[in-house]
């Protein structure tokens, strides 16, 4: 199922730009371009360079009112294969036309739409993500536009797929964000489980997902998908194969949705990924909603991710005899968590400790994560500030930690936390809400 994935030397333009920056959702790409039910096109003569200016001016599909030239088609799909590396010969154009076909259909929806609703986006709102495309690609000012002159691209074709995305997501925004709150308890319950989580091998994973919208394009996506992941394996960049073509929210950064705990995917992706060595690419899988590829990344053990974090420590011990039996060890596992159940601060746990054991209980102070011992190390790793840890067997008896303070490592932003949870819900409805706009639509295919 995994296959080594190496990226391609070349020019690399990154579609990730979304205009002005607003609160949450609208700096997030939404490139939920699903797939409609349409045949594979022959539209190899349409792509030629030699097509004459007749043919490119031909109408491929009508969007309820609106037009998709061949023109605008050919375009498009320079714009992909140049964003993607994926190479420019015709067979690798054919392949693609197809899906920036149904891409360019779903933006027209979506600008349709965002317009009912009076959404407006500005000349200066394009103009700021097109320029930030050029900061993102290390470009100087004017640099992208020369490379797309230069490749014979006309700067519409991209300026009109960042039009729709900008309006895309503020029709998104407006349409839901009012109604949807995310509370102080579901962001305690994100962190908690964050935090429970520190003890856990972890996998960087990136994924390429190709949703199936009808059943009969099973089929046709799977082939796609499996001609993405062998475009990949010769040496396509995962990242820009990824933002040009993914329908993941995460195609804006290159597919890389983080670190990724056990249970958090599918039980038969982890088990592949557990397979798999850092920069392996897993064969097409067919999952809820269409296809997936993933890479994985990087992974790290609970002992990299303790390397830097400091914790200052409070400490409860409940006395065991030299040579203590299981019954009385239970019994002082017991007694431990009881007495410290309730401590809601360092001090009332050192409160607690001088009242069991003032000789061995107390406040340590700080110490390097990664010097606990072994067993000790993945209980503090998990735990959140002022909490109890569950007892765990100590030189003197059994003891309960309470971290104080921790340093270093990746500390949890709570504001990053309810926005990852905002942005998680909005793309759901984004999902459903284009899907009802296709249920609607008259798309008339001319070739």
């Amino acid at each position: 199922m995994a296959s080594d994935a190496a990226g391609r030397s070349g020019v690399e333009l990154r579609i990730v730009a979304r205009g002005r920056a607003p609160p949450v959702w609208e700096s997030s790409v939404l490139l939920f371009r699903s797939f409609r039910a349409l045949a594979a096109l022959p539209l190899i003569f349409l792509l030629a360079a030699s097509c004459a200016q007749a043919q490119n001016v031909r109408i491929i599909a009508v969007v309820n009112d609106e037009v998709i030239s061949a023109a605008d088609l050919e375009a498009r799909v320079a714009l992909a294969l140049l964003s993607s590396n994926l190479g420019t010969d015709a067979a690798t154009r054919q392949r693609v036309a197809t899906q920036v076909l149904r891409q360019m259909i779903d933006e027209k929806l979506e600008i349709q739409e965002s317009k009912k609703h009076d959404i407006k986006v500005s000349e200066e709102d394009v103009d700021q993500a097109f320029k930030a495309l050029e900061t993102q690609n290390k470009l100087p000012p004017g640099g992208l536009e020369k490379i797309l002159h230069d490749r014979g691209i006309p700067k519409s074709a991209l300026t009109n797929q960042l039009l729709a995305q900008i309006m895309w997501a503020r029709s998104v925004r407006g349409r839901y964000g009012h109604s949807i709150g995310i509370g102080e308890e579901e962001i305690n319950d994100a962190i908690k489980q964050i935090e429970a989580s520190r003890d856990q091998t972890q996998n960087r994973v990136a994924e390429i997902f190709l949703s199936v919208a009808d059943p009969t394009q099973d089929a046709e996506v799977h082939d796609f998908a499996q001609r993405l992941a062998g475009e990949i394996q010769r040496g396509a960049s995962f990242p820009q194969v990824a933002r040009q073509f993914s329908q993941s929210p995460e195609a804006s950064l290159g597919g890389d949705i983080g670190w990724v705990l056990p249970g958090m995917l599918d039980s038969e992706v982890e088990q592949t990924i557990e397979s798999m060595k850092p920069g392996q690419l897993t064969q097409p899988m067919r999952l809820s909603g269409g296809y997936y590829i993933f890479l994985l990344i990087d992974r790290r053990t609970p002992q990299e991710g303790a390397k830097d974090v400091t914790v200052n420590l409070t400490q409860v011990v409940v006395p065991l005899a030299p040579g203590a039996d299981a019954s009385q060890r239970e019994a002082a596992v017991e007694k431990a968590a009881k007495l410290t159940a309730d401590a809601k601060s360092c001090g009332e746990m050192a409160k607690i400790g001088r009242e069991v054991s003032p000789d061995q209980s107390g406040p340590i102070g700080d110490v390097k994560l990664k010097d606990l011992p072994d067993d000790v190390r993945p209980v503090i790793q998990a735990v959140s500030i002022a909490t109890p840890t569950k007892p765990v067997s100590v030189r003197a008896g059994i003891g309960v930690f309470m971290v104080c303070k921790r340093e270093g490592g990746e500390d949890i932003d709570r504001d990053l936390v309810s926005d990852n949870l905002l942005k998680q819900r909005l793309d759901n409805l984004a999902r459903r809400y284009l899907a009802d706009l296709r249920l609607v639509a008259f798309v008339d295919l001319r070739v």
